[in-house]
């Protein structure tokens, strides 16, 4: 014990005295916190919430492209700012595995009043929303949860009225494709007038085609327009029938082409169900390759791929 209190009772060592070559050499200092950087991984080994993000999957790279967010995460502490945020989204149904895609998103999260956020979860729960509806919505539209409850009652207010929807088909249109949500209504108004003024569908059809592929309320109007164009006025498939398949919108233009011009290829481009021979606009452009080819063109894959090569 006399050890221990005389090693205890020693003075401070002054920094201004003197030190051998040989204990310098063994002094380690801490590296200095850089003053400016242009990556977080610089702040790494200095910041337990930038290392405890990081263990959660959390892609700094990506952040760090965002002026604010460095200056928003080294000001945060994990246990007072950002482990109450991690619990709510856990018990909101965001699993381990996904928080890091989710936060590298929304990394601005962590700013949001936590009483906030439960105030428009249980918004969208006051709406008949189901739990899981709600955790499925956050993970596709990550930034949902930091629009205001007004914002979220004006969008499904606005899709039910514009697209004239029950209250349940609403509902499921925004689950399906929650940045409905959250991102601009411009291409929405545009795309319901492009189907309606110039590509002649009627309001029911337009309904119809929207509840089975929500996208189309986004998708960009130009490729609209020359699908249309090319399955309506090429293939000479009337409104109806596309109504019945708009999965066609969906579909990457050049697949429609080449299968179209190959059945046209062998005389088997017939598109009338009331005539023998019909094949649909779903088997047309929903199968893979080898059905397609065996059961609708009646040919082999490799004819199709020589074929191919020739357009």
């Amino acid at each position: 014990m006399a050890c221990v209190e005389a090693l205890d009772d020693r003075p401070p060592v002054s920094p201004l005295q003197p030190v051998s070559e040989e204990e310098a050499v063994q002094i380690i200092a801490d590296p200095a916190l850089p003053p400016d950087s242009y990556t977080l991984r610089d702040y790494v080994d200095h910041s337990e919430t930038l290392q405890k993000l990081v263990l959660l999957g959390v892609d700094l790279s990506k952040i760090e492209k965002h002026p604010d967010a460095a200056n928003l995460l080294l000001r945060l502490d994990f246990e007072k700012d950002i482990k109450q945020i991690l619990m709510f989204l856990k018990d909101l149904g965001i699993e381990d595995n996904q928080l890091g895609t989710y936060l590298t998103k929304n990394y601005a999260i962590f700013s949001e009043d936590l009483e906030n956020l439960k105030t428009r979860v249980a918004y969208l729960q006051s709406k008949n929303f189901s739990k899981a509806h709600i955790a499925q919505m956050v993970r596709n539209a990550p930034f949902l949860l930091s629009f205001s409850v007004e914002r979220l009652d004006n969008r499904l207010g606005f899709f039910q009225k514009e697209l004239e929807l029950s209250v349940k088909k609403t509902r499921d249109l925004v689950v399906r494709l929650p940045r409905l949500l959250t991102g601009s209504l411009e291409p929405v108004k545009e795309n319901m007038k492009v189907y309606r003024l110039e590509l002649g569908f009627k309001r029911n059809e337009i309904q119809h085609m929207i509840t089975k592929v929500p996208k189309m309320l986004t998708a960009n109007k130009r490729k609209l327009t020359e699908t249309f164009d090319y399955v309506h006025n090429v293939m000479s498939i009337p409104h109806h029938l596309i109504v019945r398949f708009p999965q066609v919108f969906n579909t990457r233009l050049f697949k429609v082409k080449e299968r179209h011009l190959f059945l046209t290829y062998l005389g088997r481009a017939q598109y009338d169900p009331v005539k023998p021979n019909y094949i649909s606009l779903d088997k047309l452009v929903s199968v893979p390759d080898e059905i397609f080819c065996e059961e609708i063109a009646k040919a082999s894959v490799q004819d199709f791929e020589k074929f191919l090569k020739t357009l």
